[in-house]
């Protein structure tokens, strides 16, 4: 059983490696991090609570940068594959483009984050008292 768990072990590392979005890669640190927990033996059922909070951290760390990177992405793709007159300074301007997309859909992202728990914070919603 260790050495399937061993085997498990290496081939996440080697998909780490390999994985782009945010969420994969830090999917795949909690998997690892749980593979180790439950490889000592010694943890029990604490090994699935760190992992169920290791896998929320990394629903809330990479939700914009994976939503933006798709975003921005489908827009840099779209800019590259217009052939103007200069192809050389078209590739410049859809790289500037795709820096000013990333960080304002980041900032975008971030913001409404940052809204949605100070409304949660808040009880936005609830009837005002008088």
């Amino acid at each position: 059983m260790k050495s399937f768990t061993l085997i498990a072990v290496v081939a996440l590392l080697f998909y780490t490696v390999n994985a782009t979005p945010c969420t994969d890669i830090c999917n795949a640190q909690c998997t690892i991090q749980k593979q180790s927990c439950e490889f000592s033996g010694i943890f029990g059922n604490l090994c699935d609570t760190i992992n169920g909070v290791c896998t929320q951290a990394c629903a809330a760390a990479c939700g914009c940068a994976d939503s933006c990177a798709a975003q921005c992405g489908e827009e840099y793709a779209a800019c590259k594959g217009e052939k103007g007159p200069l192809g050389f300074l078209n590739i410049f301007a859809c790289g500037i483009n795709l820096s000013v997309c990333s960080s304002t859909c980041q900032l975008q992202c971030n913001f409404n984050l940052l809204a949605g728990v100070v409304n949660s914070l808040g009880g936005a919603g609830s009837p005002a008292s008088v």
